[in-house]
């Protein structure tokens, strides 16, 4: 890598450090780098899209000698950019804040509409009910095999007691899920912009107010953003409808957006009871925080 990185970039490098397996922490002279390794090129057109809005809030990654952004590394890619310091770990309620504010400004920035298949809805339709069903079956078996338990144990008790508020979750998700496509039935088009779908703490320097990453950058409708925040974050479930008003602050969903979102919330994440009791407490209890939660934001919405 020392060597690809002084034909590249004309950078002497005297150490490198292992972040994680597709991250490295390059040392000159007179600066720190990160370098990251990539499956493929769309960093090019995720790059020129921030660049062509003017996107501010993203880390600028080098080009190489051949005024490239990607540079090939054994069979993958790699691009370089410059270090920065995202340690402000304490600090995880104002990075979900600036994190809602810089989605909403970025889903502003890039918002257009695009047409779509007929079939689209279709498709997607099918494709969640799948998941929906999916999840009624592994909940159905799971209660099922606790009924017949004579001496539960307190996690199968907790969730015999509460399997209601699971399968309602369910049902609510295939509502929304049939309003939706009643209301899209006629719809050639759909509202898409740019879309993060990687929240992560270590992704955020306050600092220098920006993203550190732009590797899962791309095309899709804002709400994928919103529920990805849902899926990651259970340490701060109870206060996401708290930051969430800054995102709708700036940006108003559509009522088609609001429908999907709703289904989607409502799909009840799969948790695996192990032998560890009160690992199997600790699973249930954030399975509940969560359908409080997403209670809370969908309100909001």
């Amino acid at each position: 890598m020392k060597q690809l990185i002084k034909n590249y970039y004309d950078i002497d490098v005297v150490g490198i450090i292992k972040l994680s397996s597709k991250a490295y922490k390059i040392k000159s002279n007179d600066c720190l780098y990160v370098v990251k390794i990539v499956e493929n090129k769309n960093i090019e057109k995720v790059n020129d899209y921030i660049e062509v809005l003017h996107l501010k809030c993203f880390v600028k990654p080098y080009f190489n000698k051949y005024n490239e952004v990607i540079t090939p590394y054994k069979n993958q890619y790699c691009y370089l950019l410059p270090y920065v310091d995202n340690s402000q770990g304490a600090l995880k309620e104002m990075k979900v804040k600036f994190y809602f504010e810089t989605l909403a400004h970025i889903h502003l920035q890039s918002f257009y509409y695009t047409k779509i298949n007929h079939d689209y809805f279709e498709i997607l339709h099918h494709d969640i009910l799948l998941i929906i069903q999916e999840r009624e079956i592994f909940y159905e078996n799971m209660m099922k095999n606790f009924e017949t338990i004579v001496y539960r144990s307190p996690s199968q008790w907790m969730f015999v007691m509460n399997y209601y508020r699971i399968y309602e979750s369910l049902c609510h998700a295939r509502q929304y899920l049939s309003q939706y496509l009643e209301l899209t039935k006629s719809y050639s088009q759909v509202r898409v912009c740019l879309n993060y779908k990687h929240f992560d703490y270590d992704h955020i320097s306050l600092k220098q107010q920006c993203l550190l990453s732009i590797d899962n950058i791309c095309i899709d409708l804002p709400i994928y953003d919103l529920f990805d925040m849902y899926q990651r974050i259970p340490d701060i479930l109870f206060d996401l409808d708290c930051f969430s008003q800054y995102y709708f602050q700036k940006i108003e969903l559509k009522e088609d957006e609001k429908l999907l979102l709703c289904c989607l919330m409502n799909i009840v994440p799969l948790i695996y009871y192990g032998n560890d009791e009160i690992e199997n407490i600790i699973k249930l209890s954030r399975l509940l925080y969560y359908l409080d939660s997403i209670q809370a934001f969908i309100q909001q919405i």
